[in-house]
């Protein structure tokens, strides 16, 4: 017994020491390591390493701070992150064929039942491949997909918003609306044709409900016929720039355009981009099929500038955020979410026009300038200044509402073009 008693304290001690050791490793490399600022891979800024001072050390937010700042910054964090999705990503089951991680979809099985056919002549013939549901998000043949699931009554109430508009500014300002698609809507199979609610007959409803002025800018068909091109990304919720051409060409034929020929363009790429729906997921898929980001440098000479609520008040800028990069890269258009921006031309053909929108509409308003004199664009979340006053003293004579199918069909959303109607009105909208 003695023997078998001196064989486990000698075990506990070699334990003890390993453990003391790696300790004293881990304390040595944070303390040697360079500490980076950002996480490219969660698309975050990370915590610093806490300011002392005699308040926060009594009331406890010091060393709250430091537990952070210790979080954010231990040996090979991305490393055991990295490990620790490749990890999760193993608990999915077998479900039939579909590889199910969370139960979730938002769209009523009322709902479900009647869309399979509407979307029947939309929809591609199956494949074999099989897709999976993971955290709200349909990963399919190494790419991740949004699913729509609005209903009529909020597309009615979005439709009502942009009426508002109408009524208000004709026949001095003609309104246009154009709805987004998502890109499930161009690569779901007979398989999955349940997955989310058809984006036509969603978008024509909103188009119905909507005053005969207002001009219907059809672009889920004019992408539709370029569906097998990249015109969405594949790790991200946003389409590209060539997705964002197609509906401009769209636009173009409502509004008697000519639109610029890509054939004449030169570009710019940023790589390995992965975007929002690969850090939502940390699908390994995803993360061997990164994005690159493309824009388009247009021949026509173009003034940028960054407006505020101000009106009048404009501040020379660039077009391009060129510094954009890893998983921001999106923000290269228009340099991101800015409350508002505009872009003079040399084209003196009175044209002049103001683009509402979310964030699919950063890669869209860079193609006005082979077309208008004057493009304004304003960020609904964002924009807090005088909207309507802006309008008048811009001279702005059209007037497009640029949302995606979410969006158009999201309380938040709707809300926030309404605010703009009244000076400061959509600061208290809250998600």
């Amino acid at each position: 017994m003695s023997e078998i008693k001196k064989s486990r304290q000698k075990i506990m001690m070699v334990n003890s020491i390993l453990f003391l050791a790696l300790l004293a490793w881990g304390g040595i490399a944070s303390l040697s390591m360079k500490k980076a600022s950002i996480s490219e891979m969660e698309n975050r800024k990370l915590t610093p390493f806490p300011k002392y001072t005699d308040s926060a050390l009594w009331s406890g937010e010091y060393f709250k701070q430091l537990e952070l700042y210790y979080a954010d910054n231990f040996p090979l964090r991305n490393q055991w992150i990295s490990m620790s999705g490749s990890f999760r990503n193993k608990f999915g089951f077998q479900s039939g064929e579909i590889k199910i991680y969370d139960q979730v979809n938002d769209m009523d099985t009322a709902d479900i039942k009647d869309t399979a056919q509407t979307a029947l002549n939309t929809i591609l013939p199956d494949d074999g491949a099989t897709g999976a549901v993971k955290k709200k998000v349909f990963v399919f043949k190494n790419r991740a997909f949004e699913m729509f699931g609005g209903g009529p009554g909020m597309g009615k109430a979005y439709a009502d918003v942009i009426n508002s508009y109408n009524r208000l500014l004709k026949p001095n300002v003609q309104v246009y609306n154009l709805i987004i698609p998502v890109a499930l809507e161009f690569e779901l199979t007979e398989k999955y044709a349940n997955m989310q609610k058809p984006n036509r007959p969603a978008i024509e409803n909103i188009y119905n409900a909507q005053d005969n002025e207002i001009k219907k800018v059809w672009a889920i068909d004019e992408i539709r016929n370029h569906r097998s091109e990249y015109i969405y990304f594949n790790t991200d919720h946003h389409w590209t720039s060539l997705g964002a051409y197609y509906a401009y060409k769209a636009f173009c034929e409502t509004a008697g355009l000519t639109p610029v020929s890509l054939d004449t363009v030169t570009y710019k790429t940023k790589d390995s981009f992965l975007g929002s729906l690969y850090r939502l997921t940390r699908d390994p898929g995803l993360k061997g099929n990164p994005d690159s980001v493309r824009y388009y440098l247009f021949k026509d000479s173009v003034i940028f500038f960054i407006g505020s609520t101000t009106i009048g008040y404009w501040s020379k800028s660039k077009l391009y955020g060129e510094g954009a990069s890893g998983p921001n890269s999106y923000s290269v258009f228009l340099q991101g979410d800015l409350p508002i921006v505009k872009m003079e031309t040399q084209h003196k053909n009175g044209r002049k026009i103001a683009v509402v929108k979310e964030s699919y509409g950063n890669a869209f308003a860079p193609f006005l300038i082979n077309n208008y004199e004057k493009v304004i664009v304003v960020d609904q979340r964002y924009y807090t200044g005088d909207f309507l006053a802006m309008l008048k003293s811009e001279g702005i004579n059209e007037l497009l509402f640029i949302n995606n199918i979410f969006a158009a069909h999201t309380p938040y959303y709707i809300e926030k073009i309404k605010g703009l109607m009244k000076k400061g009105g959509n600061q208290t909208v809250k998600p």
